[in-house]
């Protein structure tokens, strides 16, 4: 039952238990009524946000502070006003495909531009440039092609061949000479660089180096006393026809640096015997590679046995001259002489390793 207040009382109206019981209970249900509507959180009053002054806000869910401040302090999506700047320097990927387009386009038209058929071409016979001693800002820019031949002897490698020219400019022109004689021995390539203020370079070899190997099939006698050239009269390899069995020499097939090993085994005996191994180039002693000497102590017998003589040395030639093999043989008594043994022990090895060419200036 609701609380109903009485509200006409006399000052000397009795106040029994039945009034005091109400108004306890009239006070319970008015604490419990307010606590109710304490609790109450869905607006039993049907409060508008116009009443309250927030007709302007959307009913959506906002952050907490500690939320607000994350965001705040995040470094990582937020940019500075200079990372902005330089962002939107930056170029879109079609303004970046239209450069890559452009430059495309001006790469072809540079090349149809200089590379024409006028600057890549083949020189007829009558403005090829037979001397090798012109110089260098005599030729036409751009790549040019020119055939050397009639044996020139004017400054190129070999008397026939094919010259490329790669003249960029006055300070940037290669040469190159590819040799085209008949057979290896007119073959290889150089190539060489024209400067201003040097004039040419010398010719430098970089493709068909020689090599040549050779031994003796004879039991040669080695006379006493002198030099003995070796009978290398058996050819096993020779890339350029350059070693001749009949006259027992190597003839260089062009300007170069040759390596020569040689190696002989000689039949002697227990007594005093001397040998030096020696180049000889165009008939002239040239290097001593090897040298041998046996003197034995106390009583000398005459007991076989074999010495092997064996050296390397280099040898610069220029193209035509001859190298050949020589042994210088001493000894007391009963003849020395080169074994019949195969070319393991007896052999003649000349390999080109390139080198400079002198300047034809």
């Amino acid at each position: 039952m609701a609380y109903k207040a009485k509200t006409d009382w006399l000052p000397d109206d009795p106040i029994n238990e039945d009034d005091v019981n109400r108004w306890e209970k009239g006070i319970k249900d008015a604490h419990k009524e307010l606590a109710a509507h304490k609790n109450d959180l869905n607006n039993p009053h049907g409060t508008t946000k116009a009443q309250v002054g927030l007709g302007n806000v959307e009913n959506v869910q906002q952050a907490s502070k500690a939320e607000f401040n994350r965001h705040v302090d995040d470094e990582t999506i937020h940019i500075t006003a200079e990372e902005r700047a330089e962002w939107n320097a930056k170029e879109t990927p079609s303004a970046a495909q239209d450069k890559a387009d452009r430059a495309e386009e001006n790469a072809k038209t540079y090349a149809d531009q200089t590379f024409t058929n006028e600057k890549l071409t083949v020189l007829p016979d009558s403005e090829a440039i037979q001397d090798a001693r012109t110089a260098g800002s005599e030729y036409p820019l751009g790549i040019t092609l020119m055939d050397i031949g009639q044996g020139n002897k004017t400054g190129y490698p070999l008397g026939y061949g094919i010259v490329k020219n790669e003249n960029y400019s006055t300070k940037r022109f290669t040469q190159y000479f590819y040799g085209t004689g008949n057979g290896n021995l007119g073959t290889g390539v150089w190539v060489r660089h024209w400067y201003v203020s040097k004039g040419w370079t010398g010719w430098s070899k970089i493709s068909g180096f020689a090599y040549a190997r050779a031994t003796t099939t004879l039991k040669q006698k080695l006379d006493k006393g002198t030099y003995n050239k070796i009978k290398f009269n058996s050819k096993i390899t020779d890339s350029h026809n350059a070693f001749d069995a009949s006259k027992n020499r190597f003839l260089a097939p062009n300007d170069g640096m040759f390596l020569v090993e040689s190696g002989l085994y000689i039949d002697s005996i227990q007594t005093y015997s001397n040998f030096e191994l020696t180049i000889y180039l165009n008939g002239k002693q040239y290097k001593n590679i090897a040298h041998y000497r046996h003197r034995p102590e106390g009583p000398t017998t005459s007991k076989e046995f074999g010495v092997g003589v064996y050296g390397t040395g280099t040898v610069p030639m220029k193209k035509g001259d001859y190298l050949e093999i020589y042994m210088y043989v001493g000894y007391d008594d009963e003849t020395r002489y080169i074994s019949g043994r195969n070319e393991a022990y007896n052999y003649l090895d000349i390999v080109e390793t390139g080198g400079i060419t002198p300047s034809i200036f």
